[in-house]
């Protein structure tokens, strides 16, 4: 008898240690990712077979086709036009080259001073340079978007400045109302940048409708994928004119196009604008045009899965980080991937030990702020800001950033909530 109470002593005595080890991050077993985090969304059947018949024929130049109607780029051109609502349409090699043609078709000038994010990627900045302009940086907020009371101040003291390019980045959109009323108070072009973008919307219409132009991506990361990719959009004829010539649509080839305007918009553009060779090969747009039937159905998978991954970490560590909220008037977010900002009681060291965290258990976090990473503008020697930038200085010092891949299960986002709240929770601990 003796013998069994002192068993049973024995083991609760452990239970209760186990108990203990529980509530102890640093020594329980811990969560762990066994998935790839840069898993790409795949090419439906339908774009790889597609893609092989083009193959097959060598017609993979746009414009070897006999009309606009039996283009497969001008076909992915209209579902493009018809699924954010613009008139007309230019599918381009990237949505960096967008970004660039769209300063150079609303009457960029070399030297001419552009306005835009300070929190974007390498790309933008890039963009203005590539058009011969010079960026001038707007303040970020920590729900990541452009800070309008900067906009204006930065409006107001550069009044030579005629364009502002607003980047929707991670698919975080600032107060359009407000951006727009501050162009047209200042003689502003305000133009869109909506790599990130594709499918979120304002107040009921897909972003890019509030400037005058916009571009997307279909680089792998996007929400469409061809590798490298993009398009111009916009309602102004002569914007989409002169973007079809500066693409390469030379010798009467915009005949091929179905959603530019006719002859009269184009007149001897031809002849007076450079042809830079920027067109989307068939192939590429091949492989988009199925994946566009499919976008509203992966959004609602991303926004799903993305809702219970927040409530999951606002739950548990909600007091030691916050998740960018969106702006009012956002009707239709869509989150294919999470950004949040660690509390301000990290300190540097803090912060690394949380990314050493995350990437000893499999979940590669990104730093926005991160000496290496293109998102943060302290890297652009090509494009340097000339004024301090604080507010968007200290976010990306605590902002992070991580993948949603589609690919994965539900029940590896369920671990990636734990990585991440397993980690803070070890860090805060060693550090009480």
């Amino acid at each position: 008898m003796y013998c069994k109470l002192a068993l049973a002593a024995i083991a609760a005595m452990s239970m209760g240690a186990n108990a203990m080890v529980v509530t102890d991050p640093t020594a329980t077993t811990r969560a762990s990712i066994k998935r790839d985090i840069k898993t790409p969304d795949p090419v439906p059947v339908a774009g790889q077979e597609a893609a092989v018949e083009l193959m097959k024929t060598g017609r993979m130049y746009r414009y070897n086709v006999p009309n606009a109607e039996s283009s497969i780029v001008s076909q992915c051109e209209k579902d493009v036009a018809d699924y954010t609502g613009h008139k007309y349409c230019v599918a381009l090699n990237s949505c960096g080259s967008a970004l660039m043609l769209m300063l150079k078709c609303t009457g960029l000038e070399h030297g001419d001073k552009v306005i835009s994010n300070a929190f974007t990627f390498g790309a933008v900045p890039s963009a203005i340079e590539h058009a011969g302009g010079k960026a001038v940086y707007v303040e970020s907020d920590y729900n990541h978007v452009i800070d309008v009371a900067d906009l204006n101040k930065k409006l107001e003291a550069n009044p030579d400045c005629k364009h502002v390019l607003v980047s929707h980045m991670r698919g975080k959109v600032g107060d359009m109302d407000a951006i727009l009323e501050a162009c047209e108070k200042h003689g502003a072009t305000l133009l869109e940048d909506c790599a990130h973008s594709l499918g979120v919307e304002w107040k009921g219409k897909h972003t890019g409708h509030m400037g005058k132009v916009c571009g997307i991506s279909s680089q792998s990361y996007k929400m469409i994928n061809s590798g490298e990719g993009g398009f111009l959009l916009t309602d102004d004829a002569d914007v989409a004119a002169r973007c079809a010539v500066y693409a390469g649509a030379y010798e009467g080839l915009a005949s091929k196009h179905m959603t530019v305007p006719g002859p009269e918009a184009f007149g001897d553009l031809p002849n007076q604008l450079p042809n830079y060779s920027l067109r989307m090969s068939a192939v590429s747009a091949a492989i988009i045009k199925p994946q566009l039937l499919t976008l509203d159905e992966r959004i609602e998978k991303y926004n799903r899965r993305y809702n219970a991954l927040t409530a999951k970490l606002e739950e548990r560590v909600g007091e030691h980080m916050s998740i960018p909220v969106n702006t009012p008037g956002v009707t239709q977010p869509v989150h294919d991937s999470i950004q949040f900002n660690l509390g301000k009681q990290f300190t540097e060291e803090m912060i690394q030990e949380f990314l050493d965290e995350c990437g000893a258990h499999g979940l590669p976090v990104e730093l926005f702020g991160h000496k290496s990473n293109a998102r943060n503008f302290v890297n652009w020697g090509f494009a340097p800001a000339d004024d301090p930038l604080p507010m968007t200085g200290e976010m990306l010092s605590r902002a992070c950033d991580c993948r949603m891949p589609l690919m994965w299960d539900d029940k590896d986002f369920d671990d990636m909530a734990d990585v991440i709240s397993e980690a803070i929770e070890a860090v805060v601990a060693k550090n009480a």
